[in-house]
């Protein structure tokens, strides 16, 4: 012991003093060790939080662009868990299957000239001077072809391109090497607008289970071209909706067709009897009245709109899913009901749809006032 030590200790005020600090230091000690591993835990804290959504970022509206970016990843996992096509998902991505269902309706469909089970079957001579070539699966307008007769071979409806016959039918060949179609193939008439151009304005419909989002009026200026297609955007009573597309070119003196009615309720129809809580319905106004172009499960591209229209739509498609849910749980059959007209059998007699064991691709009937709303 030093001589200091043992002098404090022949003084109990110092030896009390001496204590205390101690006592502190070891306070201090310890302090220093909790905050020392509360910095390594906040470190840590913050290393997950990198990892999880912003929440500045997130918000909680409702969103029909997300929901519709979840519905195209649902689809895709669906390949795998529903390779027999029973989720009416699955029933959607075929045009003559489509064909069918809508005509079950009363719904009038493009008349099918000739189809093909192999596009290297594809045989032309027989064709009017205009008509329209499809594959039965594919989206966008790679399976799509719409031609007239020029000299020896064809030309698009538009005029911007040339072919001969072999160079159409090595635009579907190709395609369908690619997996970007599928057959069969078919040609159909070509349809005419009143007043319009060799390419008719797309009517797109957004539907959800039954209620109409928005009517898109889409204009182009060359078959498959986007960047030349012009936009105009409607409520289901013709009203403008204004520029809730967000990077399109506006279209606004794309008419308004006197047979709005009548579009909005085939789209109505077809959305109700598909069994789907959205689906948009493509149709055309043409010299014959209300003609089904196709029905889409999920449109492709960014489908960009304008907040309070998204969140609008979002919503719709929420209250839809709630009302099929409601319908389902009150004996609506699930999936795609088909309905009592005399409808058109277009497959070739090689598919399935034609042979003895259907499977899902057999219709199942149920009358319209059931569940569509009409007769």
């Amino acid at each position: 012991m030093t001589l200091r030590q043992q002098v404090i200790g022949r003084i109990p005020p110092l030896a009390r003093r001496d204590e205390e600090l101690r006592r502190r230091a070891r306070q201090i000690r310890d302090l220093r060790r909790e905050q020392a591993q509360a910095e390594r835990d906040l470190a840590e804290e913050r290393a997950r939080a990198e990892q999880l959504v912003d929440p500045s970022e997130f918000s909680a509206r409702p969103s029909f662009a997300r929901d519709l970016v979840a519905l195209r990843r649902i689809t895709v996992q669906l390949r795998e868990l529903d390779p027999q096509r029973r989720h009416p998902l699955r029933h959607v991505p075929f045009k003559l299957r489509n064909y069918e269902f809508a005509a079950s309706h009363g719904i009038r469909v493009p008349t099918v000239l000739a189809v093909w089970e192999d596009p290297t079957q594809l045989d032309l001579s027989g064709l009017p001077e205009a008509f329209v070539l499809k594959s039965d699966g594919g989206a966008g307008s790679h399976g799509v072809l719409p031609l007239r007769r020029a000299g020896e071979g064809f030309e698009l409806l538009d005029g911007t391109r040339r072919l001969t016959e072999e160079e159409v039918r090595e635009h579907f060949v190709s395609r369908a090497a690619a997996a970007r179609i599928s057959g069969p193939f078919f040609a159909e008439e070509a349809l005419r607008q009143p007043g319009g151009g060799p390419i008719p304005d797309d009517i797109k419909i957004y539907v959800t289970y039954g209620q109409v989002q928005q009517v898109m009026l889409r204009r182009m200026a060359r078959h498959g071209d986007l960047k030349a297609a012009t936009y105009r955007y409607l409520r289901a009573d013709g009203s403008d909706l204004g520029p809730v597309g967000l990077g399109q070119a506006p279209g606004p003196d794309i008419p308004v067709s006197d047979t709005l009615t009548d579009l909005v309720e085939v789209a109505r129809h077809v959305s109700l009897a598909l069994g789907l809580a959205f689906c948009r319905v493509d149709l055309f106004d043409t010299d014959g009245g209300v003609v089904l172009g196709e029905v889409t499960r999920t449109p492709g591209g960014r489908q960009r709109y304008r907040d309070d229209h998204d969140e609008a739509m979002g919503l719709g498609w929420e209250l839809a899913q709630s009302r099929l849910e409601l319908d389902l749980m009150a004996g609506r059959p699930p999936g795609l009901l088909h309905g009592e007209h005399p409808a058109p059998r277009l497959y070739p007699e090689t598919h399935v749809s034609r042979s003895a064991d259907p499977g899902t691709w057999a219709p199942r009937v149920v009358p319209c006032s059931a569940w569509c709303g009409t007769t």
